[in-house]
């Protein structure tokens, strides 16, 4: 029966359900009250209620803790049933996950950030990090490759390390993930993306020493803590949904292949700019000059034009199911899940598939004692390609193949004159790399006496990879070998064990907590390779068709950490709170003199909103300052980095031997990070409006750097040392209101907002520069800034190129080899965020998100193939020059541009290895990141929630550079190496709950 909280015997009866609007489960408890009056009731365990008003007009205020208070005219009506939403802005009433448990928002000292899983369910993305990019302040996430569950590029608060790991530790249940990928040649896939975001309750972002240094040796990138869905008592609840949708290119106009029309009309062009050969060849007309074109190569044909767009591109489909089951009794309550996710990325032969199950069982086995166990089981089918340079890479093919040359021959065979033909490549040839995934623990928590417990729990994160590859004979680089297939599988087995003694107590106006815990991690890594090739058959493509073995081999690695921490908070009428912690971490990867390491972090809160001199102040709701400074590290992600060691393997005159491998370091220790924050959280206008504003700096000493030894002793080149600091701040800001609140049926609108800054600074590095591929480090400098000749442009007379003579940029050569190279800025941007609208009116719902980065720069290292300015000329396969050259040459005296003439034979300008800032472009853009317009359907005589929706993601990008010809998110580092394009996706979709 409905809990009646004052029994009314007059007037008019309202009876109704009170359920909550996210997961259209109902709400036990829920005040139910008569606006003006004393009348009251509540909601029972179905969200069942029944009050008495004084007259037919009253207005009944739905109440309920985390949710958001709701005012409803009874218009005469006897029944009305309410939707409540959650209040997300109550910071006093937020509890949120923090290392080994959770806390109040308001009690935490640290800088936190929580994304609910309502941001990551039903979303066009494989891996529920990409879904993080532009929701939390000081998190960069880039996705450098479109290919489906690839890895990501993920930092907090700038780069720690130079030759480290500059990636976050990920804590999934309790369970830290091992750094280690399971795979070889699928060199961009990623463990996580096994996890189903759908089956994710929160992912909270740890930012500053207060919420990391419990972490020691792991935290100094920061932590990540993905807590996965669990059951709750009552009535089984039932989520099922489904997600069919599209895949196209993004900023395909700026990329799309020239035809030969197109080429042939810069080669001519290129030929009238050599007076020689016209005045030679007798070249008065666009005939004569394509008659020349004809004599210079014998695969020059203006008759054949091949769109190699419609070859390597596709629009790739894309879809998810989902169905999920939770619920319980009083004493045990579980979650179980199964789902599939299918993506065909944007280029042909690149796929990926996962299927996922999840079972997560919670059982309170008497008064003292809870017992709760979590397993995933996952498994990841992924088709991927090279990058970079080889030439398995479509997007190589894509860019540089000459449009008059076809992949196949008249009688349909394969046109083998093309040293990389991409059809090969995607029919005959595989590169395919599967990932079977377990990822549990089982734990129970014991309370001993009131104020003090333990906990115990043991956790696995297992991973095994199964990879193939096979070069068919057809395949030029197989040819000579008649095929050649290899078999790899690795095997990464993470074991963790986390024992927790909790003391929590309120001494009058003091409160005590303590956590003292052990832990003990350890993670092995195997694995076992072989590879064959001349095969009889090529339909045959297992190992035993092949005659010749051509390697086999295994490796082993282990890695194993020991812990021993203490996390401690006392707080003062709950106004003031002081939080300590310390950990001490013994690892396997550092040398024995320096094997075990101590961190620690002190943090300081004040809810000053409890203060009496802010009760004038009735504006503000909540009002917190936080302070802290600690120390955390970081291990390099060669697990035996300390060790000196030889070599096996090795062949000296036909004898086997030994060779120096490695030099031993015997004071090799962790990366050191000492971060300070300080920071302010508020509420306003009756929660109206809330937010945070941090302040930060993390300064990361004694990093890892490979220093050069002579060698007389035999080799190696160098020896790992830690030597060199950086430091990493800026501001971060987060910002949400609500604009208009929700009434029954009205209109709502929410606003969330974040803005964040990053500056880096080298202070002290193994030598006072170090050059690296396209990159300088230099103390004073940040990270990724590019080393290359300073680009001119263009002489408006005559079109030739300019480069800049050296760093003061005041005088120019036309002679590239007479340019020195300079500094041209950084990959890093300046500043990023995310800016989110979410309208409501009755059933409809429109949410829009954008994201924006600004100020880093990105260089195409194709850019010097495909702007060949007429240097390569017809005589290799692989010289097609860019649409950006089509459209932006020089033609004429007086013309100003970037791009100069096309000169057939060129010399003077785009000469392979002609490297400089003319292929570097200012990466800034902003993209609307997520547009989703969903409507729930009126159907709750028949289930509790059915929800269809149309969503985009990526569909817009804005780019301030006018000339960069691809889309602008990338790897770290900004190098553009032909990645699988990012791509943008049109889904539609059902949600039904029962």
């Amino acid at each position: 029966m409905p809990l009646t909280l004052q029994a009314q015997t007059t007037g008019t009866v309202i009876t109704g359900k009170v359920i909550s609007a996210k997961e259209g489960t109902p709400l036990p408890g829920v005040v139910v009250r008569v606006e003006g009056s004393t009348a009251a009731s509540g909601t029972d365990v179905n969200g069942n209620y029944n009050i008495s008003v004084p007259d037919a007009n009253a207005t009944l205020v739905f109440t309920y803790i985390g949710y958001e208070t709701l005012q409803v005219p009874a218009a005469g009506r006897t029944s009305i049933n309410i939707q409540l939403k959650e209040d997300v802005n109550q910071l006093k009433e937020v509890v949120i996950q923090v290392p080994y448990g959770t806390q109040t928002k308001a009690s935490f000292t640290g800088s936190a950030e929580a994304v609910g899983g309502e941001e990551l369910e039903s979303r066009p993305r494989a891996s529920f990090q990409e879904s993080l990019q532009g929701n939390v302040a000081g998190l960069q996430v880039s996705q450098g490759s479109g290919q489906p569950g690839a890895a990501v590029n993920i930092n907090i608060r700038g780069l720690g390390s130079y030759s480290a790991s500059n990636q976050p530790l990920f804590v999934v249940d309790g369970v830290p993930m091992t750094d280690v990928a399971a795979t070889g040649y699928a060199w961009s896939s990623n463990t996580l993306a096994g996890i189903n975001p759908n089956d994710i309750e929160t992912v909270t972002v740890l930012k500053d020493a207060s919420a990391t240094s419990i972490y020691g040796s792991r935290g100094a990138n920061g932590v990540i803590l993905i807590t996965t869905k669990r059951g709750s008592a009552g009535n089984t609840k039932i989520d099922f949904n489904v997600q069919q949708g599209v895949n196209t290119m993004t900023m395909f106009d700026k990329q799309k292949p020239l035809s030969t029309t197109e080429m042939t009309d810069l080669l001519v062009e290129g030929v009238f700019n050599r007076p020689d050969i016209v005045s030679s060849r007798n070249i008065t007309s666009r005939e004569d000059a394509i008659a020349f074109l004809r004599t210079q190569s014998s695969t020059y044909n203006p008759e054949v034009s091949t769109d190699w767009a419609d070859y390597i591109l596709r629009d790739g489909s894309f879809s998810q199911y989902n169905l999920s089951a939770s619920g319980g009794t009083d004493k045990t309550t579980f979650f179980v899940s199964g789902g599939y996710y299918n993506q065909e990325a944007v280029v042909k032969g690149v796929d990926y598939e996962r299927l996922n199950s999840r079972l997560n069982l919670t059982h309170r086995a008497n008064d003292r004692l809870n017992i709760n166990a979590s397993l995933g089981a996952n498994y990841q089918d992924m088709n991927t390609m090279y990058a970079q340079w080889w030439g398995q890479n479509p997007i190589r093919n894509l860019r540089l193949t000459v449009p008059w040359v076809s992949p196949y021959n008249a009688d349909g065979t394969y046109n083998t004159g093309i040293l990389y033909n991409n059809e090969i490549l995607v029919n005959e040839n595989k590169k395919n790399s599967k990932i079977y995934q377990l990822l549990g623990n089982l734990g129970a928590e014991f309370k001993i006496i009131e104020p003090l417990s333990v906990e115990s729990k043991v956790g696995i994160d297992f991973n095994f990879g199964d990879e193939e590859l096979y070069w068919d004979p057809l395949w030029s680089d197989a040819a000579a070998i008649n095929g050649i297939a290899g078999n790899y599988a690795t095997m990464v087995t993470n074991w963790n064990i986390t024992n927790l003694l909790k003391f929590r107590k309120q001494f009058g106006d003091f409160g005590v907590e303590a956590t003292l815990g052990q832990e003990a991690q350890k993670a092995v890594r195997k694995r076992v390779a072989a590879e064959a090739s001349n095969f009889v058959d090529p339909s045959i493509e297992v190992l035993d068709g092949a005659s010749v073995r051509n390697y086999v081999g295994s490796d082993l690695y282990e890695t194993s950490l020991l812990s021993f921490f203490l996390n401690t908070s006392f707080n003062y009428k709950g106004k003031y709170y002081l939080n300590l912690t310390g950990r001490r971490d013994g690892s396997s990867r550092f040398g024995p003199n320096v094997q075990y390491g101590n961190f620690g972090s002190v943090g300081v809160a004040w809810n000053v909103e409890q203060e009496e001199f802010m009760r004038s102040f009735e504006f503000i709701n909540a009002l917190k300052l936080r302070s802290s400074f600690g120390t955390s590290g970081n291990q390099p992600g060669n697990w035996y980095a300390w060790m000196g060691f030889y070599g096996l393997g090795h062949n000296y005159f036909d004898q086997p031997g030994y060779g120096l491998g490695a030099l031993e370091n015997r004071n090799l220790s962790w990366e050191k990070n000492k971060p300070f924050d300080v920071g302010a959280e508020f509420s306003l206008f009756n929660y109206r409006i809330s937010g945070s504003f941090d302040y930060y700096t993390r300064t990361t000493s004694d990093l890892l750097f490979g220093v050069p030894v002579s060698f007389t002793n035999g080799g190696p080149a160098n020896v790992t040392k830690n030597i060199g600091s950086f430091r990493n701040s800026g501001i971060e800001l987060t910002l949400k209101s609500q604009n208009l609140k929700p009434s029954e049926g009205g209109l709502s609108w929410e606003t969330s907002f974040n803005f964040s800054t990053q500056k880096n600074e080298i202070l002290k590095m193994s030598q006072e520069r170090i050059l690296s591929g396209f990159f300088v480090f230099e103390e004073g400098g940040e990270m990724y800034e590019y080393w290359m000749k300073g680009w001119a442009g263009v002489n408006p007379e005559n079109g030739e190129g300019l480069w800049w003579t050296d760093e003061t940029m005041t005088a120019t050569t036309t002679d590239y080899n007479a340019a020195l190279p300079f500094n041209q800025g950084s990959s890093l941007p300046d500043f990023f965020g995310g800016l989110t609208n979410t309208f409501g009116f009755k059933g409809l719902s429109l949410s829009f998100q954008f994201y924006y980065s600004f100020g880093n720069k990105i260089y195409d290292n194709y850019g010097h193939f495909t702007a060949s300015d007429g240097a390569i000329g017809v005589s290799n396969i692989y010289g097609a020059m860019d649409r950006i050259t089509y459209e932006n040459r020089w033609q004429k005296p007086g013309d100003v541009t970037n791009t100069p003439k096309v000169v057939y034979g060129n010399s003077q300008t785009g000469v392979v290895n002609q490297h400089s800032s003319r292929f570097l472009y200012d990466g800034s853009y902003i993209r609307l990141r997520d547009i989703t317009l969903a409507y729930e359907l009126p159907l709750k005589r028949f289930v509790n929630r059915a929800q269809v929706y149309v969503r985009g993601n990526n569909l817009w990008t804005y780019v301030k550079d006018d000339l960069l010809p691809y889309d602008p998110e990338g790897y770290l580092g900004g190098l553009n190496n032909g990645q699988v394009p990012v791509s943008k996706q049109v889904t539609v979709g059902l949600n039904l709950s029962f």
